[in-house]
């Protein structure tokens, strides 16, 4: 359950950085301190705002490669333990595979042709390409969806352990009162 609850959890918070890093070039231009305006002035203030994004686009890159990474490493540790701790039922491990299948999908299909693609489409000429931004705009969407569908599962199936584990300590005969009355020490 803590393994299960720190990847949901980190998973947040890699979304959140990444959904604030794309927005930092904008607030970076708008309210940059007078040495960095001076830099802005002689780059020039669409160059600057191409690079501060380019910038931004390779910390995220860098940031969701090295966790798909470590998600992969989670979801092979996860699918056995929940294997045995949940007495080898069925639900519990497809909703692991699930969630291994979904970032294998991730790190295998979308990103890394988002990044390649990524790249182009940060500088001229494939920064204002439709096609490729659209192409770039169309992976971003299938990786939202991909790690939408992986927070959910991940989330169905701490419902399902925590409501198991309850269920199989009521069915064993320990009642909750029982049970109180054992962690006080009566």
């Amino acid at each position: 359950m803590f393994l299960l609850g720190g990847w949901i959890l980190c998973t947040l918070c890699v979304d959140t950085i990444s959904y604030i890093n794309v927005r930092l070039p904008e607030a970076v231009m708008a309210t940059a301190p007078p040495p960095a305006e001076k830099m802005i002035s002689t780059l020039g203030t669409d160059a600057a705002e191409q690079l501060l994004h380019h910038f931004a686009a390779e910390g995220n890159r860098l940031f969701l490669d090295r966790w798909e990474t470590l998600e992969i490493l989670l979801g092979v540790i996860l699918v056995p333990l929940v294997y045995f701790a949940m007495d080898r039922r069925v639900p519990p491990v497809v909703l692991a595979g699930v969630m291994l299948i979904l970032v294998l999908f991730q790190y295998f299909a979308v990103s890394s042709e988002l990044a390649y693609r990524g790249r182009e489409t940060d500088f001229p000429p494939g920064r204002g390409n439709v096609v490729a931004e659209k192409r770039v705009w169309d992976l971003t969407e299938a990786y939202i969806v991909s790690e939408a569908l992986l927070v959910l599962s991940g989330s169905v199936l701490a419902v399902y352990i925590a409501s198991y584990k309850s269920r199989r300590r009521v069915r064993h005969g320990e009642s909750v009162a029982s049970r109180d009355a054992a962690m006080r020490g009566i």
